[in-house]
């Protein structure tokens, strides 16, 4: 009786440790709110602010255009986000993207830095995109496709893609004013892809 009840009460310990050890290991992986964290997760955003031409220092190409500097802030994936980005556009001689009597330009090279309402920020780049301007309405139509490239907390190591699609109303136009400033609304999309520390 003695050694049935050892038995026992090994089997009860044994038995309290393994789900111990299981439920300490999926807390492990979850996020501050004890939701499993996936490898992967589909992002999406929506965001609006405005822009501004940035100091003549981020003319990359000498071309004289300099990038434009932009702020904005809406809501993700992951809550409340704020966002800077630069980018350089340069004029297409060749419309081959747009409408006839829009002007085409090509993204030369942008950044973005992505703040989510946590504190953690996603960093990225931008490799590629379009946008088309027309003169009459001042409004261009813009996409660019780019990547997630590190940021801070979760986003430490992160990569994956993202796209955005936005459409800016220009106040301030190079031709006439000298520089550029306008109001954007925009959307994104991507995948995040945590990599671990």
């Amino acid at each position: 009786m003695y050694k049935y009840k050892n038995r026992l009460f090994f089997i009860r310990i044994t038995t309290f440790l393994v789900f111990s050890f299981i439920f300490l290991s999926l807390n492990t992986s979850c996020d501050s709110e004890s939701n499993a964290q996936s490898n992967e997760v589909d992002f999406s955003e929506n965001y609006s602010g405005s822009f501004l031409v940035a100091p003549a220092s981020t003319d990359s190409n000498d071309d004289g255009r300099p990038a434009n500097s932009g702020n904005f802030s809406g809501t993700s994936t992951f809550g409340n986000i704020s966002i800077q980005s630069l980018n350089e556009f340069e004029i297409v001689l060749e419309n081959s993207n747009c409408l006839p009597e829009q002007i085409e330009f090509a993204l030369v090279r942008g950044n973005f830095v992505k703040r989510f309402s946590g504190g953690e920020l996603v960093y990225g780049t931008w490799n590629s995109g379009v946008s088309c301007f027309d003169p009459l309405t001042n409004i261009s139509t813009t996409t660019q496709f780019g990547n997630f490239s590190g940021g801070t907390g979760q986003f430490t190591n992160a990569s994956g893609s993202v796209q955005i699609d936005y459409t800016s109303n220009f106040l301030a136009v190079p031709t006439i004013d000298g520089f550029s400033f306008g109001g954007t609304t925009g959307t994104g999309l991507g995948t995040i892809i945590f990599n671990g520390d």
